[in-house]
C-alpha cells in the first residue's frame, strides 16, 4: 500500500536540501527541524498519510483528534545560502514495508524539486553527558568526499560502527541507490525521561545540530529561541540528580546495628 501524498501547495527552488527529522531519542532530530520550521515559515507543500502508522490518533487539550501524518515543506533561502526541503511528522510508518515505501517516494518527489543533497537528523544514545558539556556530533554518510567534509564542522566525529534505524536511516539508503550525497548527523544525548518515564526534549543536542547546519548551509537561523528550552531542561536535571541522591542516601544509608541474638546455652 503506498503513501496517500496531499498536495497543499507549490514551490519552485533552486538546488534544495533535504532535512528529515522524526521523534527519537531525546526528540533531538524533532525539535532541529520543528524549531527550524517555526523561524523560517516555510510552505507547506504535502501532508502524508500511511496504512503503516501506528493505529492510533492524538487527542488534543481540547478535545480534538489530530492525525498521524507527515509533512513536506519547502522554503526558499532569501539570502546567499541554500534553500531548503523539510519533511517531519507526528509519527512514521511502523512495519519496515511502509519505512521503505515512504523512504521511496519522499526521494522520487525530493529529486523533482532538484534535490541532490540529504541530512536526516537523529539523536545518539549515551549512557551519561555532563551539563556542561557541549554534545558531540557523529556522522555517517554514503560518499568518503561527504564524510570528510563534515568533519571539519564543528568537530564531528565518523560514526565507525552500529545502525540506523527508521526513516533516519533509509532516507540515506534510499539516496545512495539514487546516487544523492546524503548523511545523517547525530548528536549525542542520554535520552533524558521524567521519573514518568515521560521523554524529555534535549534541546541542548537540537541546538548543537542547528549550529552546524547554520554553518554548513548558510541558513543564518536565529537561534536565541532554543536557549530558554536548554536551560529549563538542564534546571530540571539538575533538580532530578539532586533528588535521585537523596534518595539514594535515604535507602544506603547504614541503619541500627541489628541487636545481638540472646544466648540460651551454655
Amino acid at each position: 500500500m503506498r503513501v496517500r501524498w496531499k498536495q497543499k501547495a507549490e514551490i519552485a527552488l533552486e538546488n534544495p536540501v533535504l532535512l528529515v527529522g522524526f521523534p527519537d531519542v531525546g526528540f533531538v532530530g524533532k525539535q532541529a527541524v520543528d524549531y527550524l520550521v517555526s523561524q523560517v515559515k516555510p510552505v507547506l507543500l504535502y501532508e502524508a498519510y500511511s496504512p503503516h502508522f501506528p493505529p492510533q490518533i492524538i487527542i488534543s487539550r481540547d478535545g480534538l483528534i489530530e492525525v498521524l501524518r507527515c509533512q513536506l515543506y519547502g522554503w526558499k533561502n532569501p539570502g546567499e545560502g541554500r534553500s531548503l526541503l523539510i519533511f517531519t511528522g507526528n509519527a512514521q510508518p511502523v512495519s519496515p514495508e511502509g519505512q521503505h515505501v515512504m523512504a521511496m517516494e519522499l526521494l522520487s518527489l525530493a529529486e523533482k524539486y532538484g534535490v541532490k543533497e540529504v541530512y536526516s537528523l537523529t539523536g545518539h544514545l549515551v549512557e551519561y553527558r555532563p551539563p556542561e558539556k557541549e554534545p558531540t556530533v557523529y556522522a555517517a554518510a554514503t560518499s568518503p568526499d561527504l564524510l570528510n567534509k563534515l568533519k571539519g564542522f564543528f568537530g564531528i566525529s565518523v560514526l565507525e560502527k552500529g545502525r540506523i534505524e527508521g526513516l533516519q536511516g533509509l532516507v540515506l539508503a534510499e539516496a545512495k541507490i539514487k546516487g544523492l550525497q546524503a548523511a545523517c548527523l547525530m548528536a549525542e544525548t542520554p535520552g533524558y525521561s521524567t521519573p514518568s518515564g515521560r521523554p524529555l526534549v534535549d534541546a541542548k543536542a537540537s541546538r548543537v545540530l542547528l549550529q552546524i547546519l547554520n554553518s554548513l548551509l548558510g541558513l543564518n537561523i536565529d537561534l536565541s529561541g532554543l536557549e530558554r528550552q536548554v536551560a529549563l531542561t538542564e534546571e530540571f536535571m539538575e533538580k532530578l540528580a539532586e533528588l535521585e541522591q537523596k534518595v539514594l542516601e535515604q535507602v544506603l544509608r547504614p541503619g541500627k546495628p541489628p541487636e545481638k541474638e540472646k544466648q540460651y546455652y551454655v
